[in-house]
């Protein structure tokens, strides 16, 4: 499917991925855009809610689940769109690679056809686990957690930010139409398999 970048996008894209790097980013944008990240500060919160009894069994399978369909959703869009990321499409696009900053060349025109770029499955699952995460704990800076990562992703030259936009109203869609059912879920798990 040909995928229109329209002129606003594109000039932000290039505020986030060329006008504005700095040494702090370039050294903070890959560990936010890590998917280690997400998955450890998660967990982190869970485990430390659990201690605290502040968090049931529930909170970690709408976790848990909440993530992965946000996924899987997003490799279903990924499939059927097929837009190509900016730093195989978009000269000047500066990108990591291996550890290392590199910059497509100017002239650089793409031979790739189909991609995927959107939507951004980072942005996507980060917002689900945000939506999840401030419904136990009610704390706003959650929030923080879906941003810094979406801006993460076009600092690094992995999506436009369209992509990083339809991926938090997939991860906010996903989690909120199944945040509802985990207390029913849990409670058929529990009387099936747990004893």
């Amino acid at each position: 499917m040909f995928f229109h970048t329209p002129d606003w996008e594109m000039t932000l894209f290039r505020w986030i991925n060329q006008s504005w790097q700095n040494p702090p980013f370039d050294y903070l944008m890959p560990l936010f855009s890590s998917s280690a990240f997400l998955w450890v500060l998660a967990i982190t919160m869970v485990a430390f809610g659990l201690r605290q009894g502040r968090v049931s069994m529930v909170v970690v399978l709408a976790l848990a689940a909440s993530i992965g369909v946000s996924d899987l959703t997003c490799s279903l869009i990924k499939d059927s769109v097929g837009r190509v990321r900016p730093y195989k499409s978009i000269g000047e696009t500066r990108y990591q690679d291996s550890g290392s900053w590199a910059t497509l060349p100017q002239d650089f025109t793409t031979t790739k056809q189909r991609g995927s770029s959107f939507p951004s499955a980072h942005a996507a699952n980060s917002a689900a686990a945000a939506l999840v995460l401030f419904a136990t704990f009610r704390k706003k800076a959650i929030w923080a957690l879906p941003l810094v990562i979406g801006y993460s992703r076009i600092y690094l030259g992995k999506h436009f930010p369209m992509d990083v936009l339809a991926g938090w109203a997939t991860g906010l869609a996903v989690a909120g139409v199944l945040l509802p059912l985990y207390p029913l879920l849990w409670s058929r798990l529990r009387s099936r398999w747990i004893r």
